[in-house]
């Protein structure tokens, strides 16, 4: 398992169930693991200057959905890569969040290997 003691991912995600995955999944590489509920939530903490390492970003989200959150997210720090986590599976989802600005994209219910590979593929790019 990887060592991601020095990175931070954000999870904005409404559902508890699979934020519990998330940190699930990732537990034994050490990241530490914020959570937004919403789009809204997720802008407010990066403007008020939380910056995370990497960003898993739902795209159905109340106040806020992770299409606008994206774009706002991109805007202030283009350098975080976000990936986008929906539950479509179809190309053109896949293209519309690449559009919004989001890095990668996953559907849910997770691959949970895809999902570590994914993750670990973006942080071995940043090396801290």
């Amino acid at each position: 398992m990887p060592d991601f003691s020095k990175f931070t991912l954000l999870v904005v995600e409404d559902d508890i169930v699979s934020v519990e995955l998330v940190k699930s999944v990732l537990a034994d590489t050490g990241i530490r693991i914020e959570h937004a509920i919403t789009g809204l939530e997720a802008v407010k903490m990066i403007k008020r200057g939380f910056k995370p390492d990497i960003i898993l970003m739902d795209m159905r989200l109340p106040e806020m959905d992770g299409y606008q959150a994206t774009g706002i997210i991109k805007e202030l720090h283009p350098e975080i890569p976000i990936i986008a986590q929906t539950a479509f599976a179809m190309t053109e989802d896949r293209q519309k969040c690449l559009a919004a600005g989001c890095d990668e994209y996953i559907t849910k219910p997770y691959d949970e290997a895809l999902l570590l590979k994914i993750i670990t593929d973006f942080l071995n790019n940043i090396g801290k």
